[in-house]
């Protein structure tokens, strides 16, 4: 059933319309008889012409097969139109209104989850910059066997891409849409650490099997001011910046590539 569907009438022609498409030859009629009605009463329900009574309802919905939540839904849909009582056309729509209320509370903490996931798993990411690649197929198995990721978690992590307006489909292929940098607001600290630790992990991994002309790990120990940790830290996204802009291009290139820089206190203070 539609959840947010405004009148129960289009709940009705939807149901009516998904029956038709899986068998060409049913039709209002035989809709009708299998909701218990004439096809004329049908007809002029859909057509507003009549409206239902609540009891009515709740016997097309226990045909309809919706479940409790669905059929209060469905028949707070009807009592809007349909019920005397100025109060129960009342009660019906602020149950709607809540229903309607939790709805889009549920779905707005969804993708706040679906944002936290994409930071903290560093794979999100990797696949938006893996389709900047030449050779890059617009397989879910293929990007797991590159990626090294099962392919469970690539299909789910697709989705949750997709949820978050990161990426799209078209026909049988990809699109990226997200812009460089991509960080939601308010990402807990935790999920940040995540994504850092993973690549920390991946940095390591790479350092005992990739060869040494194709990996470059350099560490330099140094003194540095407090007062100039804020332009110290601002240099380093700004190499950042101009190192991706200067080596990334907007042509696909060949190998996907992770660039990653810390800077940390060494010895904590009142150690030395």
């Amino acid at each position: 059933m539609e959840a947010r569907a405004t009148d129960y009438r289009l709940i009705l022609q939807k149901e009516l319309t998904n029956r038709c498409d899986q068998n060409p030859r049913y039709s209002l009629r035989a809709f009708a008889r299998d909701l218990k009605l004439s096809p004329s009463r049908l007809s002029e329900i859909l057509n507003r012409k009549q409206g239902l009574s609540r009891g009515a309802a709740q016997k097309i919905a226990g045909v309809l097969g919706f479940d409790e939540r669905e059929t209060q839904y469905f028949c707070d849909l009807v009592s809007i139109k349909h019920a005397r009582s100025v109060k129960e056309r009342e009660e019906a729509k602020l149950r709607l209104l809540k229903v309607d209320f939790e709805k889009e509370r549920d779905s707005r903490f969804q993708l706040q989850l679906d944002a936290f996931k994409i930071i903290s798993d560093w794979y999100h990411l990797g696949i938006l910059e893996l389709m900047k690649c030449k050779d890059f197929r617009h397989d879910t198995k293929w990007i797991a066997r590159r990626l090294g990721i099962p392919l469970i978690q690539i299909e789910l992590a697709v989705d949750r891409l997709m949820r978050v307006g990161l990426l799209k489909k078209e026909g049988d292929q990809y699109v990226a849409i997200q812009e460089d940098g991509w960080v939601p607001g308010g990402v807990p600290s935790g999920s940040i650490r995540k994504f850092h630790r993973q690549v920390l992990e991946k940095a390591i991994q790479a350092m005992a099997v990739q060869p040494v002309q194709e990996r470059l790990f350099s560490t330099h120990f140094l003194t540095v001011d407090r007062a100039d940790l804020p332009a110290a830290f601002e240099a380093i996204q700004d190499f950042q910046r101009r190192f991706c802009a200067q080596f990334q291009g907007e042509q696909p290139r060949e190998l996907l590539y992770c660039i990653s820089m810390q800077l940390f206190k060494i010895v904590e203070e009142g150690t030395v």
